[in-house]
């Protein structure tokens, strides 16, 4: 094996074990935007970032609307989904 190709090899193997590790905060924040984004296409209101939370292997990210409050969860591998919850039922306690 050259010098050359045992670098490459390395290099490789570094670049994969960063792909394996798990997601950080900022990452989850990226794919937890985009999918807010996606789900109300700009129908939401103002839409502030209020808590993330780490547990176990997914993120629970917490975004404030006038009208409802968005949970979106972020799994490690990417996967996301969201949750609305509905403010003025939450007030009457419904």
């Amino acid at each position: 094996m050259t010098p050359l190709f045992r670098g490459g090899c390395i290099l490789i193997c570094l670049a994969l074990g960063a792909c394996a590790g798990p997601m950080t905060q900022r990452e989850a924040r990226g794919i937890a935007n985009q999918r807010l984004a996606r789900f109300c296409h700009a129908k939401c209101g103002n839409i502030t970032l209020a808590r993330m939370q780490k547990i176990k292997d997914r993120w629970l990210v917490d975004y404030d609307a006038p009208a409802h409050t968005f949970t979106v969860i972020v799994e490690d591998n990417g996967n996301s989904a969201v949750n609305v919850w509905d403010k003025s039922k939450a007030a009457n306690g419904q």
